[in-house]
């Protein structure tokens, strides 16, 4: 897997370099993955860019505490200043954000009584890490029943929290002056953007994916277990289900992040993990597949091998070409390696589709729905309301592809 041109905004790591990369981009090395690393150092050439790389892919400080932490052959000490500097701001923000996390959990989650489970970033970083602290995450998702969400905003306004309209922060906060103004939202809104006094974007789910609607939000709640983060115990999803979403969500981002791979690290290297236990739930769910291309993807990272390396395809080595291709962009370059998806979530040849044909119909219906503005634009009832803003939606699409078939 290329990269598409115009859209790569780094250097484009050697070989030696990738494999470095990805291999340090883990909590910790074993004595072999320390050797490995020390053979590899030696061949960077591009150490700028190396640490820049893993600086925008969110696991610099990971990267510096392996490789100032090799015994033979630690890289230069000019290039270590620099990784450390770096990563002492971002250990900085990361400390902010989790005494954030604790003050969100504190004060909104644990007094409002709704059922709920904390899933990825600092869930994945309480139950798998050997330091919570080494997992850089930007924002907080929570799952909540979908009955208890409106009491559970109503509780968060109460403590000062802020709701984003839109995804994009510039859309300004929803004015929650009512349950009902609550419960028109959520109808419109699949993922609820919250902004805390402290400044944490927390993002609400009625259910963790809805591009196939094959996690059950009731079991996911039922099944969740309690781990320890600082002086309080927090929910998050169970061990097997957790594991095998983010295999999914991850395959479906096409593994852009490396901090996904120090995820995958993490929960395999943890004397909890379960295999058979993830491999059954992958097959009920039929992401089997991906499921088994993450465990090829983490063994072939572990052992510092590139997709120059394989000789011919396998569905882990495509996980990792396309990780080493994305370690050259950003959104734009994820985006584009991502069009040839289906229903979104689907890119290779080797997955098949987890959903049926009707049931794909019902999904892409139901992601069909309008926006906040377009529900709350017109007077009368909601159904009438609604059909209104579907008119406009569709009126708004038609208008787009006129406009691109005049274009070219």
């Amino acid at each position: 897997m290329t990269a598409p041109d115009g859209l790569t905004t780094r250097p484009i790591l050697s070989p030696a370099e990738a494999r470095l990369l990805l291999l340090a981009a883990r909590p910790s090395l074993s004595d072999a993955q320390q050797a490995l690393a020390s053979d590899l150092v030696a061949q960077v050439a591009q150490w700028p860019a190396f640490i820049d790389t893993a600086h925008q892919k969110f696991v610099l400080p990971m990267v510096y505490a392996n490789l100032s932490g090799l015994r033979d052959t630690p890289p230069p000490d000019a290039v270590l200043d620099s990784m450390r500097a770096r990563s002492f701001d971002t250990a900085v923000a990361s400390v902010r954000r989790q005494a954030a996390f604790d003050g969100f959990h504190r004060d909104c989650v644990q007094p409002s009584g709704v059922a709920y489970a904390y899933l990825k970033g600092p869930a994945l970083a309480a139950r798998f890490y050997p330091d919570p602290m080494q997992r850089f995450y930007r924002d907080v998702d929570i799952l909540v029943a979908p009955g208890q969400q409106v009491r559970f905003l109503r509780h968060l306004c109460a403590q000062g929290c802020r709701i984003f309209r839109h995804e994009d922060p510039g859309a300004g906060f929803l004015d929650a002056d009512s349950d009902l103004v609550l419960a028109e939202f959520l109808f419109a809104t699949p993922v609820v953007h919250v902004l805390t006094p402290q400044d944490l974007v927390v993002d609400l789910h009625a259910e963790i994916d809805e591009h196939t609607a094959l996690f059950d939000t009731g079991m996911l709640l039922r099944t969740a277990r309690e781990v320890p983060l600082e002086r309080h115990g927090i929910r998050v999803l169970c061990d097997a289900e957790h594991f095998v979403f983010i295999c999914y969500h991850h395959t479906r981002h096409m593994w852009s992040k490396l901090h996904w791979l120090a995820d995958l690290d993490a929960m395999c290297n943890h004397p909890e993990f379960d295999r058979a236990a993830v491999m059954a739930c992958a097959r009920r769910l039929g992401l089997e597949s991906t499921v088994a291309a993450a465990l090829d993807l983490h063994a072939l990272a572990a052992a510092a091998r590139h997709p120059s390396d394989l000789d011919g395809r396998t569905p882990g080595g495509d996980l990792l070409s396309a990780c080493v291709t994305g370690l050259a962009g950003d959104r734009a370059l994820e985006h584009a390696m991502r069009k040839t998806q289906r229903l979104h979530v689907i890119g290779f040849d080797w997955q098949p589709m987890p959903v049926s044909r009707a049931r794909r119909a019902w999904l892409r219906l139901r992601r069909f729905r309008p926006s906040y503005d377009d529900l709350t634009a017109s007077r009368g009832a909601r159904p009438l309301r609604y059909g209104v803003a579907i008119a406009r939606r569709l009126a708004r699409a038609a208008r787009n592809i006129w406009d691109r078939t005049r274009q070219g």
